[in-house]
């Protein structure tokens, strides 16, 4: 197998483990509510707006909205490419350790 299939994998992993670290990180938003604490928009899983809504400034939901939409958007398409960057590893070093078990018993 070549280093660049084993950097491929590395990669894939790396790409996929940052994703799902993005989606589990909490989000938060640049402003306070009325008792000066930060406003929280839930993480990329599951989203939490009741600190949002209850804040005086009722456009805070609508930019936690904004702020998940962002988050999800950009771990997502990294867990899938790491994802199939992981798979073709997989399949490639399967491919390799087939041949050279056959070469080995001719």
């Amino acid at each position: 197998m070549s280093h660049r299939q084993t950097y491929l994998g590395v990669a894939g992993l790396l790409l996929a483990v940052v994703g799902l670290a993005a989606l589990l990180y909490p989000i938060y938003l640049d402003q306070y509510d009325h008792y000066g604490i930060e406003v929280n928009c839930g993480t990329g899983l599951r989203s939490d707006l009741t600190q949002a809504a209850q804040a005086e400034n009722h456009g805070l939901v609508s930019q936690c909205d904004t702020a998940l939409l962002l988050r999800r958007s950009l771990a997502i398409p990294a867990i899938a490419i790491g994802w199939v960057l992981i798979t073709v590893f997989l399949v490639s070093w399967v491919h390799h350790s087939k041949k050279t078990v056959q070469a080995g018993q001719l």
